[in-house]
């Protein structure tokens, strides 16, 4: 049986954009300033949150001992190098010279303090999960730190890429509220002010180990609206913007002010059950909303064939730990019925599709078309789509609704992504006991093959228990203005600009 047709929104002008984004007044004309249109903004500046959003602005601040660039390599930050001493310790040579923002100097004090935050139960950090094999950091000395793990831990320095560093004098001294109301690091940017929902705004650090950036203040807006995000850039409001949607291309390629830059990610699209009560607690009914929904004509027709179409699994092809035997279900819409007549679905039940507007391309086009396909086979399905903020909370209260929408991110690793199925990632309601001994065996072993094993088994499990529907792999596409040089699209979707120019 088709499905209807996936249907387009309308935008708002250029005009309308230049008119209710106007930038700050002429007193600050003579300022170099980098506005960067954002989809999405967390609710606060929180350390540690799980979002890649959050990072964008909380790494301008403070750094990582190790980085990740655009492309997904682990690149040396405020630590030089790694040594492994054995199985479980490593031993971290960290940049002399560091200067954090209040003049005092970056340490491995600091190092160990925020090691030890970071692993303290009580501060529920959100990407703990990303080191959760590490037991401890010591000082050996000034500059030299030994972190060690619980065991072997091969994605320890990728997973260090998530842990920004706190200054330990400036965190005893005003506290995690403190913190989070006022970032201070080493970053190439100082704070400024943090208006949630509004705007961040930051100043260059002319004290930072890597060079002074090339302009004097930078900008993050939040604007929601994808339509208003790409007026707000073709009138010049803005100079770089994130998530364009795809049918929006054409606006920002023809402008003449702006560009596009774009760059495959490893970001998965799926959408999430809340398997805990019904009807997703029957794993029917989650087979069944799998065959109703044609993935490759979502592809095909929101995507223009951008990205690429999930193999049955959460992992995009050429990641490690893909598994190639394993292939996205086909539509089906008949044994979709049956399945679901078979279960006792009861049809009436409403089902929201909770998503956000811009955090994902074209992400309300997906939902909508995705609620549409269910609808076609009985199904009461509609999307819900909420401000960023207020999704953070229901992921950290676990009450996301019957489905959500969300993106995982692999970076290259089967460990970054499967991680959030996992009872220590505090994202899934689903639990396998086979698939969370099965991460921690492959986390434990630096031998490839017996990790790629593991993945594969994992990618099994996900695939025959289905706690999401794997959509689309997803590309990263971003607009930017003419006068901006020296910025590259991110295959993590974290914007980096430190080492951008303005003509």
């Amino acid at each position: 049986m088709p499905h209807p047709p996936i249907t387009r929104r309308l935008f708002a002008t250029a005009s309308v954009a230049a008119a209710t984004l106007a930038r700050t007044g002429p007193a600050q004309a003579a300022e170099r300033v980098l506005t960067v249109g954002a989809s999405v903004f967390p609710d606060s500046l929180l350390p540690g949150s799980s979002s890649f959003q959050s990072e964008s602005l909380l790494h301008q601040t403070n750094e990582a001992l190790f980085e990740r660039d655009n492309g997904g390599n682990i690149i040396p930050a405020l630590a030089l190098s790694a040594t492994q001493i054995d199985d479980t310790t490593t031993r971290i040579a960290l940049r002399p010279g560091v200067k954090c923002h209040d003049g005092g100097a970056f340490t491995a004090e600091d190092v160990v303090f925020t090691i030890a935050y970071v692993l303290d139960p009580k501060n529920a950090y959100g990407t703990l999960a990303r080191i959760a094999q590490v037991s401890g950091a010591v000082a050996v000395d000034p500059l030299t730190v030994d972190i060690t793990t619980k065991a072997a831990f091969p994605t320890l320095l990728k997973g260090l890429s998530f842990i920004v560093m706190q200054v330990k004098r400036y965190h005893e001294k005003v506290g995690v509220k403190g913190v989070t109301a006022r970032p201070m690091g080493t970053g190439p940017f100082m704070f400024v002010k943090w208006s949630a929902g509004d705007r961040y705004e930051l100043t260059a650090f002319k004290d930072h180990w890597g060079g002074i950036p090339a302009f004097d203040r930078l900008v993050f807006r939040e604007i929601p609206d994808a339509g208003t995000r790409v007026a707000s850039l073709v009138s010049g409001e803005t100079d770089i913007i994130e998530e364009v949607p795809v049918d929006l291309i054409p606006q920002v390629a023809q402008s003449g002010t702006a560009k596009m830059d774009e760059i495959v990610s490893s970001a998965a699209l799926v959408l999430t059950y809340d398997v805990r009560v019904p009807p997703f607690n029957d794993p029917r009914v989650r087979l069944a909303f799998d065959l109703a929904v044609d993935k490759a004509a979502i592809r095909q027709e929101i995507l223009k064939d951008r990205g690429e179409l999930l193999h049955g699994q959460l992992l995009v092809s050429g990641t490690f730990g893909f598994n190639p035997a394993l292939q996205a279900r086909p539509f089906d819409t008949a044994k979709a019925r049956a399945l679901l007549t078979e279960a006792g679905y009861d049809f009436k039940t409403p089902i929201p599709i909770v998503c956000q507007s811009g955090k994902y391309v074209s992400d309300v086009d997906i939902a909508n078309a995705a609620a549409g396909m269910l609808s076609n086979i009985g199904v009461a399905a509609s999307v819900n789509v909420v401000e960023g903020g207020v999704f953070l909370q229901m992921q950290n209260a676990f009450k996301m609704g019957p489905i959500h929408m969300i993106g995982w991110y692999s970076l290259g690793d089967a460990d970054f992504a499967n991680v959030w199925y996992t009872k220590g990632g505090r994202r899934a309601t689903w639990l396998n006991e086979e698939y969370e001994r099965l991460f921690v065996e492959a986390r434990s072993t630096n031998d490839r093959a017996v990790r790629e094993g593991k993945y594969m088994r994992m990618a099994e499990i996900l695939h025959e228990e289905n706690p999401s529907m794997f959509l689309v792999g997803l590309p990263s596409l971003y607009g930017v203005g003419t006068r901006v040089r020296n910025f590259g699209a991110a295959s993590d979707k974290c914007i980096r600009v430190a080492k951008v120019t303005l003509a």
